[in-house]
């Protein structure tokens, strides 16, 4: 099974989503960063990141959600104004408040609220 989905929305702009299938470890990180790096060449640059369906995520996790947010944030590396995440379950929301991602990405939830942020 492919760990991202893609999905399109239009609020005041154009928001890519990407819905994560399953837990997100070092198994399937890159599918997250190709995905990302992809959507970005054709021209995505609000992003929101939709964890209701993703168990778990290990470090690698972590790394591939913080260059996912660097692709997007170019040369303000503390602006999130381009990714946010939504929905995650309390054990990833935990792993990301411990990793320190939440004192600068914002999270929603639901995925209306997440597309009407930006």
């Amino acid at each position: 099974m492919s760990l991202v989905k893609v999905s399109q929305a239009r609020g005041r702009v154009p928001v890519t989503i990407f819905h994560l299938q399953g837990r997100v470890n070092l198994g399937n990180t890159s599918e997250l960063e190709r995905a990302a790096k992809d959507a970005y060449a054709i021209g995505m640059r609000d992003l929101v990141i939709d964890l209701s369906e993703a168990p778990s995520l290990t470090s690698a996790g972590i790394r591939a959600v913080m260059i996912v947010h660097k692709l997007l944030s170019g040369e303000n590396a503390k602006s999130s104004r381009h990714l946010k995440l939504v929905s995650p379950t309390e054990y990833v929301r935990n792993v990301l408040e411990i990793a320190g991602l939440l004192d600068y990405l914002e999270v929603y939830k639901t995925l209306e609220e997440a597309i009407s942020s930006f």
